[in-house]
């Protein structure tokens, strides 16, 4: 969301130096929100994985990884957005852990294999 604003910002300072009326710079900023949100999504991508056993759920990035033991998980909540997915893992003694999948510029992932793995867990898993 920083990066959209932040492009948005300097879109909208670029188009205050040209020497045009302030409606066609204002229509020339409109039609540049496109390439701003595509690359504001791509700039700020977080691919993960996430690896479910009969001990702990492991959700690995590119520089970090999150291991949550079976039985330090409360339950999981799928809350569906219309941008994508937000994964909410309510733990026993901690606060709960929030992690966001983004559909918007995205290739075909796994979550329907992570769903039918979560059902058939030990984990109370709630998808709304």
């Amino acid at each position: 969301m920083l990066c959209f604003f932040v492009l948005l910002f300097v879109f909208g300072g670029i188009s205050s130096y040209i020497p045009l009326s302030e409606i066609y710079k204002i229509i020339i900023v409109l039609f540049t929100i496109p390439i701003i949100l595509y690359t504001a999504v791509k700039v700020s991508q977080r691919p993960s994985t996430w690896t479910l056993s009969t001990e702990s759920l492991t959700i690995a990035f590119a520089q970090e990884t999150h291991v949550y033991p079976i039985a330090d998980i409360d339950h999981l909540r799928s809350l569906t957005r219309s941008g994508g997915n937000l994964y909410v893992i309510y733990l026993r003694k901690k606060s709960p852990a929030r992690y966001w999948r983004n559909k918007l510029f995205q290739a075909d992932d796994d979550t329907l294999a992570l769903h039918e793995a979560l059902i058939q867990s030990d984990i109370e898993y709630f998808k709304f």
